[in-house]
């Protein structure tokens, strides 16, 4: 533990800068709280020290004993607090001088030749970069993926491994360099946009794929690769939209090459990367000559030597995307079929595009398609809640079609298929058809107590096929009576009644007095059911 302290304490005062107040701030106030003796060391481990700070308030605080950095502190500080200081003074007490690494810590530093070498370095990049800033990036689509291939392995490559928080902060940096790189001219500057972000993509799937064995860093390009996922979708419908220069052409048919490789299944993020591939070929390359070529490519790509894999897969979306764009609906459903349930996340994109197009039907397919294959489809998902937002968000699409095409068997074959992942949805479809016999089986099938169900939609099944209602009755009373307790007792006789004057309404008040003499005999061992029995006025005193 020695060790281990002296040099996360080194490390401290790499991060920890006496000329900088905040850090001044928050190594004093950690001293204090230190000299006070208000830290209790809770837990020592190899790498960790917890412990349970007493400021304004009692805080919990973990401190890193490897990067003291990733700490952690229930006063949620983003980078190293009072209390985490104070808990390194407390431990660092038992083995070293605290004075010592004060006056060692605000001490001034002094320059080895290797750092005065490096601020000559920096002088040097400083005239590097005004001269880059003269300089005016051709407008083609080799220039500008050049420029991000270089700015990309100076301000980004080289700080790999570096802890997360310095590792976005390098990210954001080399963003600003491309920002400043970028046209005055409004429909170039959205143009630069899309390409800078799409090279981008590339670069930061191939360090996902080079850097799989390092946790934290994939964590910072994963989530980056997402984020611009999500940009270059915003951009691309914006970008087809406005006036485009003839000199746009050359540029975009350049970006189909690397358009092409987001089929390649060797780095990970299928569903971002097919998802980009379509809205790509959906609103930017409308050439239907160039849709066909890239059509027939595909078709060359897809021999049995994929068969199982990633790349199968995705050029099997692919080939379905441009068969669809081209109206080749039959060859496209023919290749869906293929796939089966591994198709079920790819279909909502196309539900939105086709809900878009003066032909709705072109959609129902996908939604019968949807049906065979969503049951096999949740099976594999291992998390309930991803599969409750995935039939949630399907819910959606599928109500909006089947309700506009008037084909609401299609929309409750859905819920059933999804069921019970849909329960709420199907009751509410149910009960807005006027399905109230289904309605009630369905929840009676699915244990759901008539508590949870609305009063007023009781009411008006009541009002309108009122014996409907009883099976929820009988099987609400059962339950309650099986709790064996007052409240639940209470409760039962409450539905006794609602059933009593639902047999009235009806005429049948014989069945009803058979019935609450069973219950009475079946309980007679139960004196507190009694009870409430006899006191509903349910039974003879």
């Amino acid at each position: 533990m020695e060790r281990e302290l002296l040099l996360v304490g080194d490390r401290l005062g790499e991060f920890l800068e006496a000329d900088n107040p905040d850090d001044s701030d928050v190594v004093n106030q950690g001293l204090h709280l230190y000299r006070q003796g208000l830290v209790e060391i809770k837990e020592e481990a190899a790498d960790t020290i917890a412990a349970e700070v007493q400021d304004v308030t009692r805080h919990k605080a973990r401190l890193n004993l490897l990067f003291p950095q990733e700490g952690s502190c229930t006063c949620e500080s983003r980078f190293i607090c009072r209390h985490q200081m104070a808990v390194f003074f407390s431990a660092f007490s038992e083995h070293a001088s605290v004075s010592d690494w004060l006056s060692e810590w605000k001490a001034p530093k002094l320059e080895s030749p290797s750092q005065a070498l490096q601020q000559v370095k920096r002088a040097s990049e400083l005239l590097k970069q005004a001269e880059e800033k003269s300089i005016i990036l051709d407008k083609s689509y080799p220039s500008w993926k050049q420029f991000v291939n270089v700015t990309f392995s100076e301000h980004v490559e080289p700080h790999i491994g570096v802890p997360n928080y310095m590792m976005e902060n390098y990210i954001q940096t080399y963003f600003k360099r491309l920002s400043s790189k970028a046209p005055m001219e409004r429909e170039w500057k959205l143009l630069y946009q899309f390409v800078t972000q799409f090279c981008t993509l590339q670069l930061t799937l191939k360090m996902i794929q080079l850097h799989k064995s390092q946790t934290q860093t994939i964590r910072v390009f994963y989530a980056l690769a997402v984020d611009l996922a999500e940009e270059l979708h915003e951009t691309v419908q914006p970008l087809s939209r406005q006036a485009r220069p003839f000199a746009f052409d050359p540029f975009v048919f350049s970006i189909k090459e690397d358009v092409a490789k987001l089929l390649d299944g060797v780095f990970g993020l299928e569903y971002e990367k097919i998802d980009l591939y379509r809205e790509i070929w959906t609103y930017l390359f409308s050439n239907s000559s160039w849709r066909r070529e890239e059509l027939e490519r595909i078709k060359e790509e897809l021999p049995d030597k994929y068969m199982g894999t990633t790349e199968k897969t995705s050029y099997s979306l692919a080939a379905i995307h441009l068969s669809l764009l081209e109206n080749q609906d039959k060859q496209a459903f023919e290749l869906l079929h293929e796939l089966k349930k591994e198709a079920c996340p790819y279909i909502f994109y196309w539900l939105n595009l086709l809900a878009e197009s003066d032909n709705r039907s072109r959609g129902i397919p996908f939604i019968e398609f949807i049906i065979a294959n969503v049951q096999d489809f949740l099976a594999d998902l291992s998390d309930y809640y991803q599969r409750v937002d995935f039939v949630r968000t399907f819910t959606t699409v599928i109500s909006s079609y089947c309700h506009k095409l008037k084909r609401t068997e299609l929309l409750e074959k859905f819920y059933r298929a999804s069921l019970p992942h849909s329960y709420w949805n199907y009751a509410n479809f149910l009960f807005e058809q006027g399905q109230y016999k289904k309605w009630v089986e369905m929840h009676i099938y699915s244990e759901i107590s008539i508590d949870l169900i609305s009063s007023e939609s009781i009411k008006e099944v009541v009002s309108k096929e009122p014996e409907l209602i009883l099976p929820l009755y009988y099987h609400a009373v059962q339950e309650k009576v099986s709790l064996k307790n007052r409240p639940a007792y209470k409760q039962a006789v409450r539905y006794l009644k609602k059933m009593r004057t639902i047999y009235k309404k009806t005429k049948r008040e014989d069945i009803f007095e058979r019935y609450i003499l069973y219950v009475a005999d079946s309980t007679k061992r139960l004196r507190a059911f009694q009870e409430e029995l006899k006191r509903g006025k349910l039974i003879d005193v």
